[in-house]
């Protein structure tokens, strides 16, 4: 990203909401009509379902068994057949392989009223791990035919394995709550886990040799305690759940997330070979879940729901082709229903995989390639590796060949006006995948960077000669041209676009190299309808802070953006067209732009941009994101091109002085957000960190970055002011000299 331009970027955020994309969820029909209802599960032909209401307007008060026929019309609350006793609390239900018996959890014996539900401590949020709860066999007319455990403590979340033969749940009976198994008829207990912490909602595989479940197992001191604490008040903490697998007999234990938060109602897809969840560890705040699916090794997370802010329990049917899950979308507030969907299995090749990103990174990061600087032997092996990896994908060639040279003067002091300067030769690199369609759309980044920094534009004082890796700017990029370059030439189906991959040289000296090609474009590929350029996607921060510029620049952009973003991010529309990086280029062709960027860092520019310091979560996450803005754009008829214009207000003000900060762009509202500190500027000599929030220089008031540039504008070298700033929630004052 050009540091000159940087500035560029100050402009009035939009956002709008939208719907979500769910592919995987075909045909989404909602089965329940007010209420509380959660844990729906499958009969073995898949016909019925057995499911858990808590309605008070139809008297039940907390928690009973229902069931509900699906080959019948669903219409209202009466379509449901209460099959548990009315008394007490029950929970987890589930079909016996007959189909005409079910399993699940109940306080009645104990007491015939609802039990209390736990009250939140210290701000958590808490399960109660009800004592009183035992295992019991009822026939589908609610009537139970047998008691299948019956020990002090909790005894519940049971559920039967595909082959009829094993009942798993979880038990308090050894001290710990660990998941169990027994034969069908209540024989045979054999205790699964027995690692200290919460083990439970587990579910058995297709082939019913394994387990999946989710679990909180506290490791440090403070954590155990805490559990221990709760467990003794019959209580559990469910803010910090991963999801692992066993064999039925407890070996062979793996853990398969590592997301953080909770992750928890997990179950085997079809293949056994993935596991579907729920989990919030995308939500910066607030209350959000969300489906997703994994592969058994770990790798793979997609994201299956984006509609609502909760969505749990899901289940296949028996032959794989439904889904059944809850959630609040399509309801009053605080209202949860059940839902049933067509499952469609979308094509692996289309599955963003985390190791060729990394790969890519790695490479063209490493100190072998020197930087990347334009017209260096670094640069030539850099598009070298690009163009192998356009043949192996078996891309087409842009206009005759993959690599374009290109020539420009550079002059090491621009204020010179004497000669040309130096002829440099840069290289494009640019593969084309044609689907014979009516569009086209140019997904682009630049590969090249700052060498031992010849060219002067390193932000660390007395650099040269020190390798600038540039793993976000912008191998972060490159790998996500690569990886979507894979996806469309691989993948099953043929996209109503066209799609030229562009890997762009000399952006750091001026967009050098996407100039060149934009200068052409439109008479060798007249139907180019956008460019999408991603620059510096590789330090996604803690608040999932995404810009996305040029989203002015069609009137369909805002929308498409908004509805497509992936859970949890922030996003920040920027309008305008022209900004520092090489979708500039394009927008001053009339081509409609999109730019996506994480935002600057106390790395940028500096040898320590380094691939050992990218966010891999934050890049896989972007680049699924475009390939949904890539479809949704393939889908539309028309892609309208408006020009975008900076309004009075937020100019950019000359000013004299400079800081020497990087700007977090995102309007906190609370103060200019510092993203780093340049060595040897006055906010470092004053003693200015990242992640400082300045809200006032000498008597000038700021609240994002247009009215840091506003301030900065009325000051003259030399003159000393008061900066307050926040650190750590605690006002502070430094005199700085600009």
């Amino acid at each position: 990203m050009q540091l000159k331009k940087i500035t560029a970027l100050l402009f009035l955020s939009l956002t709008l909401h939208g719907l979500a994309q769910e592919k995987n969820l075909k045909n989404i029909k909602k089965l329940t009509f007010g209420g509380d209802n959660a844990e729906a599960y499958f009969s073995p032909d898949g016909k019925k379902l057995t499911l858990q209401v808590t309605n008070k307007q139809f008297g039940v008060a907390c928690d009973q068994i229902y069931s509900l026929d699906l080959t019948q019309p669903i219409t209202d609350f009466n379509q449901l057949k209460l099959v548990s006793t009315g008394k007490g609390r029950t929970t987890c239900s589930y079909f016996m392989p007959d189909g005409k018996h079910i399993i699940y959890a109940s306080t009645h014996a104990s007491d015939h009223a609802c039990p209390a539900p736990p009250k939140p401590k210290d701000g958590k949020y808490l399960w109660a791990i009800y004592p009183e709860f035992e295992i019991y066999m009822a026939n589908t007319n609610g009537e139970i035919v047998k008691q299948l455990t019956n020990s002090p403590g909790y005894d519940a979340e049971a559920v039967v394995s595909p082959d009829g033969k094993k009942i798993a749940f979880t038990s308090i009976r050894s001290g710990d709550l660990e998941i169990w198994t027994m034969n069908i008829d209540g024989t045979n207990l054999k205790q699964v886990t027995s690692g200290l912490g919460y083990d439970g909602g587990c579910f058995f595989s297709h082939d019913s040799k394994k387990l999946v479940f989710r679990s909180s197992r506290p490791k440090t001191e403070a954590e155990i305690k805490e559990y221990k604490d709760l467990l003794a008040e019959n209580l559990v903490a469910p803010t910090n759940m991963e999801i692992y697998t066993c064999n039925i007999d407890g070996s062979d234990l793996k853990q398969i997330t590592n997301l953080g938060k909770a992750n928890w109602a997990p179950f085997f897809h079809p293949s056994d070979k993935k596991i579907i969840f729920s989990s919030n560890h995308h939500a910066v705040k607030g209350y959000d879940f969300q489906l997703y699916m994994i592969n058994i090794d770990g790798t793979g997370l997609k994201q299956i729901t984006w509609e609502s802010e909760f969505n749990a329990f899901p289940m296949f049917s028996p032959d794989g082709k439904k889904l059944v899950f809850s959630s609040n979308r399509q309801g009053a507030p605080r209202e949860t229903n059940v839902f049933i969907a067509d499952w469609v299995d979308t094509d692996e090749a289309e599955e963003i995989q985390t190791s060729n990103l990394k790969k890519h990174i790695s490479y063209l990061a490493s100190d072998a390639l020197e930087g990347r600087l334009v017209g260096s032997k670094g640069e030539k092996l850099a598009a070298s590796y690009i163009e192998q990896e356009f043949k192996k994908l078996k891309l087409k060639p842009y206009n005759s060949t993959f690599i374009h040279p290109f020539n420009y003067q550079y002059k090491s002091n621009p204020h010179d006006t004497n000669g040309k300067g130096e002829t440099i030769t840069g290289h494009n690199v640019i593969g084309y995948l044609d689907n014979g369609a009516k569009k086209t759309i140019i997904i682009g980044a630049h590969y090249d960077h700052l060498g031992f920094n010849e060219h002067n534009n390193s932000t660390k004082p007395n650099s040269h000669g020190e390798i600038h890796n540039g793993a976000d700017d912008n191998s972060s990029g490159v790998a996500g041209v690569l990886e979507l370059a894979r996806i469309y030439s691989q993948n099953k189906r043929k996209e109503n676009v066209n799609i030229i991959f562009a890997l762009f040289s000399g952006e750091e000296d001026g967009l050098m190299g996407s100039k060149e090609i934009a200068a052409n474009i439109q008479k060798l590929v007249p139907n180019v309808v956008t460019m999408i350029n991603m620059d510096m996607i590789g330090r996604l921060d803690d608040k999932k802070s995404l810009v996305v510029g040029g989203t002015g620049t069609s009137p369909i952009f805002s929308e498409i953006i908004e509805k497509n973003k992936p859970a949890g991010f922030s996003i920040t529309q920027e309008p305008a067209g022209i900004g520092p990086s090489d979708h500039t280029s394009f927008y001053l062709k009339d081509i409609p732009v999109l730019f996506l960027f994480t935002g600057t860092h106390q790395d940028y520019h500096k040898p320590s941009d380094d691939e050992d310091k990218i966010n891999y979560y934050g890049v896989s996450n972007i680049v699924s994101y475009v390939s949904r803005i890539v479809d949704d754009l393939a889908s539309q008829h028309h892609i309208e091109f408006t020009k975008t214009k900076i309004t009075e207000e937020k100019k950019v003000p000359k000013y004299k002085v400079t800081l020497g900060i990087m700007p977090d762009y995102t309007d906190h509202g609370d103060g200019l957000h510092v993203d780093g500190v340049t060595e040897g500027r006055p906010a470092q000599l004053a003693g200015i960190k990242e992640k400082d929030v300045i809200t006032k220089i000498g008597d000038c008031e700021i609240k994002e970055v247009y009215s840091y540039m506003d301030c900065l504008a009325k000051l003259s070298i030399g003159d000393v002011k008061e900066v307050h700033f926040i650190r750590d929630g605690k006002p502070m004052v430094v005199k700085v000299t600009f």
